[in-house]
């Protein structure tokens, strides 16, 4: 993503690029490898032409020829790679349960590492070569055999980590840590004592003045110089989840969601952020084995593994929550691996309007979502950072599981049924908030750690109500009791500023709720109240509400004016004294400001104090005005003091002044140069985008983006299809987008068809005359071709006998351009030299594999 400013163009088709945080080691290695697939794609290149290959022939043998050059076999994008540091192939092979990991071991070139998951079997993970890889397949005992991938840290490509940032004083609580709700229940002790997260990433810097890790293992290599562990850090992705999971709360830095939880960092990723699928396999088995109550996995990657699951499965079946993160390409990839897999909690992102971002994978397996978008958190150095990816979103999830587990509940009650799973992920999936969104943008919804634990208390202090200047209703409600029908029940409540606990009579319960209503309270005063239950003889005391008495007499006042646009504001009032009455009537009364008439709003009633809204509509564009709330009971009145505010401007929506289409079809592309001009009169444009679809389809070929800050701006997108041979010649559709910073949006789509094909080639020349070689008879053929698109693609001369048809001799010619002719020689090899009939046959063939053919008949031997 291109810089707020920023004209460059947002290309949204995957190619391949070199980090800019690349080091000159990587980079050297890259260009190595580069130049020497360069050099061997042209010597195949040389080799093919030289021996009469078609075009359509010589790309496919050069694709062969880079996959090989390549060590890319059937691996689908950078982001995985089964290919070792030493250059040898690294497999993995799952055993049937019973069968000797011996057997397979003992063949391997190179042994990395073996795993035993149970029922599953066991995993030899090593390098084979091609004859012992065909003979393990063939195996009845052989589960898999799949190369051993490479998966990466789920940060979204397009943001980039944010500097270092400064905190001083307070320490901070991230928003997300907010969002969720997990700043209400710090203050409650929940801080997940007890449970252990272990982070599989690139490790956790040990020394952060935020983190306290309890234990660390390393299954990559951690090679830098200052590494102080073999589980130290080296990128800062792992100390970044690490810190949204459990920073502490000592008073500086930020604070995690659950800081009391134990840490453990599991190094899975190297130094250059990337790690196996079978280190990150034996990680999660080693998780299975030591008690570890919650599995983070901010890292994935597009192809499915049999390993990876076969190890969820393995943790999953011995109580071990495991949590990751959905991926970053959008609806374009759909949710990345593990996160796919079912016994994971595949989590996507939030960012802080509650929006999902368009980069937050989409899929039917993505399960909740939390915050990931602008992250604060820990860095190595004793340093801040802020960072964007479902990598970040998955901590949050991870953390409040552990807390979770941490009050002695299990990871499911049910591992055979992911979509009634009970226990904690149900829980999760139970409490979360619907944000409007599809389920497969959000899943059951966003993670809400408040409501979460609210599940586990046995009895919760529920809002006060009915309150009034000395007398207030206080309620409650049971959770649960485990197999108890009822419950003795009863509250505690006080002065704000006392110590002291006024304790109401306890009842029997056998609903959910209950309530009673104390009286004799002092006007405008603060309370404290909290609900309790005894439960044989063990009193738990629930969370504490605070609420304020009203005041003796009427009062109202305006506490905020939200405008909402052009036309319309929404008021906050608050009701904070009613008197002796039971009910009263409030409004609000609107003027412009200066004017002596004030409008009034409908009234609504209120029977007692606190919060209420009302809506003034019809109002003009960019005016001031005043409002003020109105409260009244018979012939008592009250009008709290008057607020300003003033109405938005009349908006303006971006304008498309110029889209034009113009074929730019290369011989590799189907192109479409697209010429643009926006404009918006606010000064508030954002973005344009331009997208390529088949003509009347839905799914985008390609889609570039140019993000801008001005009133007015022009440029040229450049949209392809990448499959010349299968897009030319078709209708498509172009619809160009403009964005203002207000999230209006303009668009228009105009249809074009691009590169459209050319008639089948001509033969313009066609004479075959009989000559002597040598004592046999041969048929020499004058040939001229043309294509009208000027894109030949060869031609072909075949002999055979009149009625049979084997080609007894042929000869093909590279023919390119719009034109072409030679002279060439066709013979009957195994002629008798007697009287005999032929057909020759010309062929001419473009580059779309249209063909254009010609016989005519000669007699040899006459």
């Amino acid at each position: 993503m291109t810089e707020q400013g920023s004209s460059d163009p947002i290309d949204e088709e995957l190619t391949p690029t070199i980090s800019p945080d690349c080091d000159e080691d990587t980079a050297g290695r890259w260009w190595t490898a580069s130049s020497g697939v360069f050099l061997s794609l042209l010597g195949v290149s040389t080799l093919l032409c030289s021996r009469g290959f078609s075009r359509r022939g010589i790309l496919g043998t050069i694709g062969v020829a880079l996959a090989s050059a390549l060590g890319i076999g059937t691996v689908s994008g950078d982001e995985t790679d089964g290919d070792g540091d030493d250059n040898l192939e690294r497999y993995v092979v799952g055993l049937e349960s019973g069968t000797s990991a011996a057997s397979v071991s003992q063949n391997a070139t190179q042994l990395y590492r073996s795993m035993e998951f149970a029922s599953a079997g066991s995993v030899v993970v090593g390098a084979f070569d091609d004859e012992m890889r065909q003979d393990l397949e063939g195996r009845s005992d052989v589960r898999y055999v799949e190369r051993d991938y490479v998966r990466r840290p789920q940060v979204h490509s397009a943001v980039s980590p944010s500097e270092a940032v400064k905190i001083e004083g307070e320490q901070r609580s991230p928003w997300g840590v907010e969002r969720i709700g997990a700043t209400d229940f710090h203050g409650m002790g929940e801080t997940g004592d007890g449970a252990t997260v272990a982070i599989l990433d690139s490790g956790i810097d040990p020394e952060h003045e935020c983190l306290e890790v309890d234990e660390g293992k390393a299954f990559a290599e951690c090679n830098g110089a200052g590494c102080a562990t073999d589980w130290d850090d080296e990128s800062g992705h792992g100390t970044h989840c690490a810190g949204t999971v459990g920073a502490l709360d000592n008073g500086v830095g930020v604070i995690g969601v659950v800081p009391e939880v134990n840490l453990c960092a599991l190094k899975v990723l190297a130094s250059d952020g990337s790690g196996y699928d079978s280190d990150i396999a034996a990680a999660i088995e080693w998780c299975g084995d030591n008690d570890v109550d919650v599995i983070n996995l901010s890292l994935g990657g597009s192809d499915e593994a049999q390993v990876l699951e076969d190890a969820i499965e393995y943790a999953y079946e011995r109580g071990v929550l495991v949590v990751a993160a959905a991926g970053n390409e959008g609806s374009l990839g759909g949710v990345d691996y593990p996160a796919g897999y079912e016994k994971c909690i595949a989590v996507g992102a939030t960012n802080d309007r509650d929006e999902v971002p368009d980069w937050s994978a989409r899929g039917d397996s993505v399960e909740l979502v939390a915050p990931g978008e602008d992250v604060l958190s820990t860095r190595p150095g004793d340093e801040y950072t802020y960072m964007s990816g479902t990598s970040m979103a998955a901590p949050h999830v991870a953390a409040i599981g552990a807390q979770l587990m941490s009050r002695g509940l299990p990871h499911v009650e049910n591992t055979d049924d992911v979509d009634n799973p009970g226990g904690v992920r149900g829980i999760l999936q139970e409490t979360a908030d619907d944000l409007g969104f599809d389920d497969d943008e959000q899943g059951y919804g966003l993670l809400n750690a408040f409501d979460a634990l609210e599940e586990l208390e046995p009895v919760v202090t529920e809002d006060v109500t009915d309150i009034r200047a000395d007398t207030a209703t206080l309620n409650g409600s049971v959770r649960s009791l485990e197999d108890a029908d009822t419950a003795v029940v009863s509250f505690q409540w006080r002065d704000a500023d006392s110590a002291e606990w006024t304790e109401t009579e306890s009842e029997t319960l056998e609903g959910e709720t209950f309530s009673t209503t104390v009286d004799g309270l002092d006007p405008d005063t603060a309370y404290d109240v909290r609900a309790l239950v005894d439960d044989d003889g063990e009193t738990t005391r629930a969370n504490v509400e605070t609420f304020r008495t009203g005041l003796a007499e009427l009062a109202v006042e305006i506490e905020d004016v939200d405008v909402v646009d052009h036309r319309s504001a929404t008021v906050a009032g608050n009701l904070k004294g009613m008197g002796d009455t039971d009910s009263v009537a409030v409004s609000c009364s609107v003027r412009v400001e200066g004017d002596d008439e004030w409008e009034p709003t409908e009234s609504q009633s209120l029977e007692a104090i606190g919060a209420f809204e009302d809506t003034l509509s019809s109002l003009e564009p960019e005016t001031e005005y005043e409002v003020r709330a109105v409260v009244e009971s018979g012939e008592d009145r009250e009008t709290g003091d008057a607020v300003a505010f003033e109405t938005d401007p009349e908006p303006g929506l971006p304008a498309i002044d110029r889209f034009e289409l113009a074929d730019d079809s290369t011989n590799q592309f189907v192109r479409c140069n697209v010429h643009w001009g926006v404009s918006d009169r606010d000064d508030a444009l954002e973005l344009v985008a331009t997208e390529l679809r088949y003509a009347d389809e839905d799914d985008v070929l390609h889609r570039v983006a140019t993000e801008i800050e001005a009133g007015e701006e022009s440029g040229v997108h450049t949209v392809r299809h990448s499959d010349r041979l299968e897009g030319a010649g078709e209708a498509y559709d172009v619809t160009l987008s403009v964005t203002d910073s207000e999230g209006n949006v303009t668009e228009e789509t105009d249809r074009i068809t691009l590169d459209e094909r050319s008639p089948a080639p001509s033969i313009d020349q066609f004479e075959v005359t009989i000559d002597d070689f040598l004592g046999s008879p041969e048929a020499v053929v004058e040939w001229a071709v043309s294509d009208e698109g000027g894109e030949l693609d060869g031609v072909v001369l075949e002999l055979h006998r009149v009625g049979d048809a084997e080609v007894v001799d042929d000869s093909s010619s590279m023919a390119r351009d719009g034109e072409a002719s030679g002279t060439d020689s066709l013979r009957d090899r195994d002629g008798d030299g007697s009287e005999t009939e032929y057909e020759v046959t010309i062929t001419a063939t473009d580059y779309f594999e249209q063909t254009t053919e010609e016989t005519t008949r000669v007699t040899f031997g006459e």
